[in-house]
């Protein structure tokens, strides 16, 4: 069971402004000298306390013959006022989500330091295709995710890619754009997306003629990844948004000249 004056800081209280509500909720209807003893805090910090809580409407003050007095919420009230602060914070995620086109415009004059990591190996593979469904299983927002890859090189690297539905991806907010190399596998990997339901999945096929692009990439959020499949695998995660917006106006022309 949680501790309720963890309960309490998770509500936005510090320790302090816990202990006294705590100490209010106690003693009952009291002077502030009453509260303060019994939360251990010196008086006269105590009164700011008992300033900032009533602010957040936890505490509420009242006089007693010409002494004031503050008393705590009930249970009752503190439910009401985890309401609010419910209420509060999905108005606040509303705001934010229509002030991110702000939020970027303000980011574009920082100049922003490009990361790059670099992977070693089958389980390398693995990792930057774990990093990606991390990345996007959380986001709240519809996104698009494009990639130019080969069935046949991803199965090659992770027997059972194709079979096992490791490339299904059910995020109802993504797009996920894809060029598609024409190789023996293509069909197998049509098929099981097919079969499987990825409504989400737009593609087109990158013809034999022009053979199989040398390495695989990935492009989501401000991330960009290139595989390499052959002998030993490596990739590389490079984190900068406008290698990713160039990337994307590479794609976006690839994929227009494309059936």
């Amino acid at each position: 069971m949680p501790n309720i004056q963890d309960i309490l800081k998770d509500l936005g209280l510090t320790e302090n402004e816990a202990k006294v509500f705590l100490a209010a909720v106690k003693v009952g209807l009291a002077p502030i000298s009453r509260v303060a003893a019994e939360a251990g805090i010196a008086r006269t910090y105590v009164y700011e306390l008992a300033e900032e809580l009533k602010k957040k409407g936890l505490l509420a003050e009242v006089e007693v013959g010409k002494i004031k007095k503050i008393q705590a919420l009930d249970y009752g009230g503190l439910l009401s006022y985890t309401q609010r602060r419910q209420r509060d914070m999905q108005r606040l995620e509303k705001d934010l989500e229509k002030a991110q086109g702000e939020f970027q415009a303000l980011r574009m004059g920082i100049a922003q330091k490009t990361k790059v990591r670099f992977f070693e190996g089958v389980e390398g593979i693995k990792s930057i295709n774990a990093e990606i469904r991390k990345d996007v299983e959380k986001l709240t927002t519809p996104y698009n995710f494009y990639v130019v890859f080969s069935a046949d090189k991803m199965e090659a690297v992770l027997p059972g890619w194709i079979e096992h539905n490791q490339h299904i991806y059910f995020e109802p907010l993504m797009k996920k754009y894809a060029i598609i190399s024409e190789t023996p596998l293509l069909p197998k990997f049509l098929e099981k997306t097919k079969e499987h339901g990825q409504k989400n999945l737009l593609y087109k096929i990158w013809p034999k003629e022009q053979k199989e692009f040398p390495t695989d990439t990935l492009c989501w959020l401000n991330k960009i990844a290139y595989l390499d499949m052959r002998g030993n695998p490596s990739g590389i995660i490079i984190e900068n948004q406008a290698m990713v917006d160039t990337f994307v106006m590479w794609f976006k022309q690839m994929w227009t000249g494309l059936r």
